[in-house]
């Protein structure tokens, strides 16, 4: 474990406080270097880590150092902070020994901010080492993922270039509202004044709160409305259009992409073993699982070939999300990871059974996959899904 890893569990306790003080302090007292490289701010309930990724790849196309930061991670933090282009399984993901390094260059700054503002939280810290990081590497631009909603979220202390808000679900609505029109009026606020305002949605009343608020501030809201035939083809073409406005901006020249052309994302419906077949998908609210639903049709996967190995968080809507899953396969194995927010088994299981006939429950998720591995036939499909915490304990044979 990283001094990092170890220093960020103790911050867990102090969760998530909105609030834009503490973040704006410690840049400010290392000379505000996230504003040394120009930033693509990418927020939405679903799709902007993908997103992100086929940006980041995009730009990086064209020679420049590009600095890609995101959340949450499936292994280690050291994903989260990542230079592209780069190698590996997370490309360009920083080295153990420079994360320790830079955590122990900014504690000065975290101490001295916790005396006069409170102890920084684990994403505000971790957003302060991967900006500067970004700006000690000399990256040549950042495109950075947006945690919770928008507002008050720690990467808005950025100045961002172009800002996108991908999509607009109920999600973390204890925190962004009830409403879809309350999400996007939180998500919305990452625009900035005189600048484009990208965004994928299509709802009406999502986009009347677009509208108000990018004409109140003066920004240039630009709709992107793309329909493919997977979600993951969506997020390549969105990406291109964000890309397209940033090069524009910046007067780069990046190199155009044959359409065929796809970026693995780790974690987005990712196969990493056959026989039988092992698809891995971090969906954690039922958008993302209606996207996982619309995935498993177009690629013909029926029920009668599919086994489900589900573990979802307590703080999801893990009922509409069973709902919207187990009827889609012939076995469910209802986990739990070692999360300290997943729901039980027991939770889970008796609404998978109102769908599915043969529903198990099999902790820790290792062992839930192996009793799948064991049930499937040849031919079968084990699909594992309903949180980035449970298929980071999906064994893998290329795991960092």
């Amino acid at each position: 474990m990283t001094q990092l890893a170890t220093y960020l569990q103790n911050l867990q306790r102090f969760g998530i406080q909105p609030g834009l003080e503490r973040i704006r302090a410690l840049f400010q007292s290392a000379g505000n270097p996230h504003l040394a490289y120009p930033v693509i701010l990418v927020g939405g309930t679903n799709g902007k880590g993908s997103t992100c990724e086929f940006t980041a790849r995009l730009l990086s196309q064209s020679g420049r150092r590009i600095g890609l930061y995101t959340s949450p991670h499936l292994y280690n933090w050291n994903e989260r902070i990542r230079i592209l282009p780069g190698e590996g399984l997370f490309e360009g993901a920083i080295s153990d020994a420079d994360l320790d390094a830079l955590l122990n260059d900014a504690l000065p700054h975290i101490e001295g901010v916790a005396q006069s503002l409170g102890q920084p939280t684990e994403f505000e810290v971790m957003t302060f080492l991967g900006l500067w990081h970004f700006a000690r590497q000399k990256v040549d631009a950042a495109v950075v993922e947006v945690g919770l909603g928008g507002k008050w979220d720690a990467t808005n202390v950025t100045e961002p270039l172009v800002s996108v808000v991908t999509h607009v679900a109920l999600d973390h609505m204890d925190r962004l509202g009830d409403t879809l029109e309350e999400i996007a009026a939180d998500k919305v606020c990452i625009a900035r004044a005189g600048r484009p305002f990208i965004t994928g949605e299509t709802n009406e009343s999502v986009l009347e709160v677009f509208r108000a608020h990018c004409e109140t501030i003066g920004a240039d809201l630009i709709k992107s409305n793309l329909k493919m035939p997977t979600f993951q083809q969506q997020n390549r073409a969105f990406a291109m259009r964000v890309a397209h406005q940033f090069k524009m901006r910046m007067r780069w020249s990046i190199p155009e992409l044959p359409p065929n052309i796809m970026f693995g994302v780790p974690g987005r419906f990712e196969e990493i073993a056959q026989s039988p077949q092992v698809i891995i998908d971090g969906a954690n609210n039922p958008d993302g699982t209606q996207n996982v639903a619309a995935e498993l049709k177009r690629q013909q996967i029926h029920s009668e070939n599919l086994i489900l190995v589900l573990g979802i968080l307590a703080d999801k809507d893990f009922t509409q999300m069973t709902q919207i899953l187990a009827p889609l396969a012939k076995i469910v194995i209802v986990t739990q990871s070692s999360s300290p927010r997943a729901a039980s088994t027991t939770q889970i299981a008796p609404i998978a059974r109102q769908f599915c006939a043969h529903v198990e429950e099999i902790t820790p998720v290792a062992a839930a996959v192996e009793r799948a591995q064991t049930l499937a036939d040849a031919g079968d499909t084990i699909l594992v899904t309903g949180s980035f915490t449970t298929i980071a304990e999906v064994p893998r044979p290329s795991s960092p």
